[in-house]
């Protein structure tokens, strides 16, 4: 079929307002929690989309607050003035010692437990790509010069270890303030080397998935047991184990 010029130019530009209308396919995330329960691993780590009804004030700890539009970063830490886009009240930003994050068994491992919170806006804003989670043990909880540190800690995670990693979060999920949207489960192996623990994140960058509220809050849970819990196995060996010596005191009195 032949085209005249004039007629090519009414195509071009009914497809150039076609091209600008269209929504612009983006990139799958590495794990999708936008859905209701919906969990997943990345790099070893387990992750899950939360809405508990008692992670409010009193029941949670805050350890870092960042906030920026539409990307944001920053780690928790004692030292003043922040490096990037943390809060810098002491109530919500400061130091972390391990013995206060959560020792958590799913499925016979052991992880610590962090939870996130974000405060995104409404509807179509609800959506956050968090691109970056790093974690760092020190024995000192004022450090700062992230990514190094001044070689005073201690790199354990990285989100990204195996390759450019993001997840999609879904603020519309829960409920407000306070309620938590993701909990983020780290192995419990991986923390050898100090007492502090820092955990640097990076959100709004993938995929132009940025930030349209207010700030994105981790913390820790309060009351939850912070002391090692032996594996389903190590209880088994334990159970045996005292059933033996009792056979064998039962042994002698005969």
């Amino acid at each position: 079929m032949v085209i005249s010029g004039r007629a090519t130019c009414v195509v071009a530009a009914a497809f150039t307002v076609l091209s600008v209308c269209l929504p612009q396919a983006r990139g799958a995330p590495t794990l999708d929690l936008t859905g209701v329960g919906s969990s997943g691993f990345v790099n070893g780590a387990y992750f899950e989309q939360i809405d508990p009804s008692s992670t409010g004030t009193g029941v949670i700890m805050s350890f870092v607050r960042i906030q920026d539009n539409p990307i944001e970063q920053g780690y928790n830490t004692d030292y003043r003035s922040v490096q990037f886009d943390e809060h810098t009240d002491n109530n919500f930003t400061r130091s972390l010692l391990l013995s206060n994050v959560p020792i958590v068994e799913k499925n016979s491992v052991l992880y610590r437990e962090f939870l996130l919170d974000i405060h995104e806006a409404g509807g179509d804003q609800g959506l956050l790509a968090l691109d970056t989670i790093e974690i760092y043990l020190a024995n000192s909880g004022n450090l700062t010069g992230y990514p190094t540190f001044g070689g005073a800690a201690t790199k354990i995670f990285d989100l990204d270890s195996g390759g450019n990693a993001w997840i999609l979060l879904d603020g519309n999920l829960t409920s407000g303030s306070g309620a938590g949207d993701m909990f983020a489960y780290i192995p419990n192996n991986l923390f050898t080397g100090g007492d502090s623990v820092y955990l640097y994140s990076h959100f709004g960058e993938s995929e132009g998935i940025g930030s349209s509220g207010t700030f994105e809050e981790w913390a820790v849970r309060i009351g939850v047991p912070t002391e090692d819990v032996p594996a389903p196995g190590a209880l088994l060996l334990g159970v045996i184990g005292g059933n033996f010596v009792v056979w064998l005191r039962r042994r002698k009195l005969v």
